[in-house]
């Protein structure tokens, strides 16, 4: 018997743990449902042997109504035929209309078929006895001897039909009562019977939970306790005993965490080997100093390269404060700051001075990490510390020499403003007395030398303007002032400088920029139209006579404007296109047919690509060459202005109101050209100074109708000059055109912003000098 238990307890113990935790809880669920339903039948039984009683008292209670209902009624139409008030029929009303509806409410309670045939005579009696009422009623409305014998008859025959009512009614009443009794003991009867059901539900359902209690301990509790204890003992490094032979899950984790006893132990030797092998390897660490801190900063750990940048042995140091290892002067802050920084970040890293054991200093990289425990406690910090001190030379040594090259840089561009200066400040009387010369002589060859002497003076300037472009470029100091444009009007005003350069070689231009009218580019408006001009003169130029010269625009893939200048000229040969950009080549099949430095194809690559863009050659072939520029579209073009047309002035207008002309400026070159023509513009008078603070003197004192300013002077910078006119009430209306050598567009913008009507630049066009006065003069 003890070995059926025993294999049974086996069996169970073998089976899943699903199948197990099913067992335990359908158990006492099914004995708990079992004894619910014996509960639900028990008191189903118990609410039909309430609901007999209360039948039988409702029926009870509908009996009496109907008799009280017929007795009120009697009573009223009797005290109605005696006083004849109407106010005693109310009862008798009521009667009329409530005594169907008490038969309809009896009728479906009433089970009992004694007492069904007694209710099926009742009725017909109660209804004949309210005709007999109605009748006596009607009757007694009569006041006649005839109608009184009648009604005597009548209350006989009603007294005859409601004595056989009452009868009737008392039996009903009689046999109701028998019933309650009989249908009270079924009710105590079923009640008893309910508790006994109960009670063994009760019983059964504990029994239940007993043994499901069992089943649990034996089967699943126990073991997990076993389990833990293994768990707790595999936790402190104890071996653990072979697991059980049960086959279900906590057999198998009892047998898992036995192996992985052994399997830790194993783990356990190979972490001491590989603590070991990490010892030794941060010990041969030789170019870094790796070592461990405790909390308040003193050594716990110091490996071989530590001791080799620092000069300390592990002996020597360990558990002395990490705050020797810095200078006399950062010893009472760097190292709390470090120490702060890395418990708050995580990790603090920083360069500077440290100090070995024997005084002397290296420049070290720092890195301070926390450490902390499983739990997120901190457990101190680990530094690890490296000589950069050859490479701190160095970076030296490398910013040494980028200040040089930036100091180079910065004599460069000083040198090129004043080789523009300088090239200009004689060119500038060159072209200037020439021009004066040509408005006054005559003489055709006098003419002709004076064009030869123009065209090449304005060629050297040209020369010059490019070369200093390119070296702007090159040297990363050009100067681009970026704006939003509408690409079609820079291209169509480009087009309307070139048209006097076509027209005495017959090169006919056409112009299709039709669908880009709303787009715009975000270009130096200035440097962009010096390109598109440097295209269309070479494709004039280098084109045939009375050739065909086309520009076209359209937008291309990812936003990007493509503008097209194509000629009809004789190409370029292949072994050309290699050197096309290249500076002061010139690719023409003689080089001395055309004018022109070989700059111009270059300087506008440099000037494309400096507004984001690209120039490249096309296409070529006998027929022509196609040039294609190619700028990014705006991105924004809310804030583009809209179009405007710029306003011709007259330079024909009246030239009187200019009696009294300043001139500031300190070459006496210059000052005579001037002079020479305003003499050719007006009747003027000329006050000439040669220094800034003459110059203001004399504004004050002449109060003259305009002044011209030079922006390079000896004593105080020209811009100063303009700034004390603007700012004194005496001559800030008199208008300032600036004439200067420096022609870059920050003087000019600098110039323009404090208060200068104008701004030229030397070389002086005179036409364009004259038409200028007329301009300032007229506003």
């Amino acid at each position: 018997m003890e070995t059926g238990r025993t294999g049974l307890k086996a069996r169970f113990l073998d089976q899943p743990l699903a199948r197990k935790g099913v067992t335990v809880i359908s158990l006492p669920l099914v004995c708990l449902l079992i004894a619910l339903g014996s509960v639900f039948l028990a008191d189903r039984e118990s609410r039909r042997a309430e609901d007999y009683v209360r039948v039988t008292f409702a029926i009870q209670s509908d009996i009496l109504e109907l008799h009280a209902l017929l007795a009120e009624g009697a009573s009223g139409v009797r005290g109605f035929l005696l006083t004849g008030d109407t106010a005693f029929l109310a009862p008798f009303e009521k009667a009329n209309d409530e005594l169907p509806g008490v038969f309809a409410t009896m009728r479906p309670l009433i089970t009992d078929s004694e007492q069904r045939a007694r209710l099926d005579v009742i009725e017909p009696l109660v209804f004949q006895k309210l005709a007999g009422l109605n009748d006596l009623l009607q009757k007694g409305r009569v006041n006649a001897p005839l109608v009184n014998d009648e009604m005597r008859r009548t209350l006989v025959e009603n007294k005859t039909v409601l004595d056989e009512l009452r009868t009737r009614i008392q039996q009903m009443r009689e046999r109701e009562s028998v019933l309650l009794e009989e249908r009270t003991r079924q009710a105590d009867a079923i009640r008893d019977r309910a508790r006994l059901i109960t009670i063994f539900g009760a019983i059964f359902g504990l029994v239940g939970c007993v043994a499901a209690i069992i089943l649990m301990l034996n089967g699943i509790v126990r073991r997990v306790a076993s389990l833990q204890k293994s768990a707790y003992s595999l936790a402190a490094g104890q071996p653990l005993a072979s697991g059980e032979a049960a086959r279900d899950e906590l057999g198998a984790l009892s047998r898992a965490l036995g192996d992985a006893s052994r399997l830790l132990k194993e783990r356990e030797r190979a972490l001491r080997e590989s603590e070991e092998r990490f010892r030794l390897l941060v010990d041969g660490v030789h170019d870094y100093g790796i070592f461990a801190l405790d909390q308040e900063g003193r050594v716990v750990s110091w490996n071989a390269g530590a001791e080799r940048i620092k000069g300390y042995t592990a002996a020597e140091i360990i558990g002395e404060h990490f705050s020797r290892f810095y200078p006399e002067e950062d010893r009472a802050t760097l190292p709390r700051q470090e120490i702060e920084r890395a418990a708050v970040y995580g990790r603090a890293e920083g360069e500077g001075w440290r100090v070995r054991k024997d005084g002397s200093r290296f420049w070290a990289n720092v890195v301070m990490t926390a450490l902390h425990d499983e739990n997120g406690n901190p457990r101190g910090f680990s530094k690890i510390t490296r000589d950069i001190t050859d490479r701190k030379h160095a970076e030296e040594t490398v910013l040494a020499a980028r200040r040089e090259a930036e100091r180079a840089n910065e004599a460069k561009s000083a040198f090129l403003s004043r080789l523009s200066h300088e090239f200009r400040t004689p060119l500038n009387s060159i072209l200037g007395f020439a021009q004066i010369l040509e408005m006054d002589i005559d003489d055709p060859e006098t003419q002709a030398s004076l064009a030869q002497i123009l065209t090449a003076g304005r060629h050297l300037l040209s020369l010059i303007d490019e070369i200093l472009d390119i070296a702007r470029i090159e040297a990363g100091r050009m100067e681009l002032y970026t704006e939003t444009l509408h690409a079609s009007e820079v291209i169509r005003e480009a087009v309307d400088l070139a048209r006097p350069l076509a027209k005495p070689r017959g090169v006919s231009i056409t112009v299709a920029v039709n669908d880009i009218e709303e787009v715009a580019v975000m270009v130096d408006r200035r440097r962009f139209l010096q390109v598109l001009l440097n295209l269309l003169s070479n494709a004039i130029k280098f084109n045939r006579e009375q050739g065909e010269l086309r520009v076209s625009a359209r937008l291309a893939v990812n936003d990007i404007l493509a503008i097209d200048i194509s000629d009809t000229g004789s190409g370029i040969p292949d072994n050309k296109k290699n050197r096309l950009f290249q500076p002061f080549e010139r690719l023409g099949t003689d080089s001395n047919a055309t004018s022109g430095t070989g700059l111009g194809l270059a300087l506008s690559r440099h000037l494309v690509e400096a507004m984001s863009g690209s120039l490249d050659l096309s296409s070529t072939s006998t027929e022509g060459s196609t040039f294609t520029v190619l700028v990014p579209v705006a991105a924004h073009l809310g804030g583009l202005l809209p179009k405007v047309i710029a306003e011709k002035v007259d330079v024909s207008m009246p030239r009187g109101g200019l009696n009294t002309v300043l001139c500031i400026e300190d070459n006496p070159a210059s000052l005579s050209l001037i002079e020479n023509a305003l003499a050719r513009h007006s009747d003027a008078k000329v006050i000439p100074a040669m220094l800034g603070s003459l110059g203001l003197t004399l504004a004050r004192q002449h109060r003259p109708d305009l002044i011209l300013l030079d922006i390079d002077l000896p004593d105080i910078s020209g811009l100063d000059v303009l700034k004390n006119l603007k700012a004194d009430a005496q001559t800030r209306d008199i208008p300032v055109i600036v004439i200067s050598a420096d022609a870059t567009e920050v003087a000019r913008r600098r110039a323009l912003r404090e208060g200068a009507a104008h701004f030229l630049t030397k070389p002086l066009d005179i036409k364009r000098f004259l038409q200028v006065l007329d301009e300032v003069m007229a506003q």
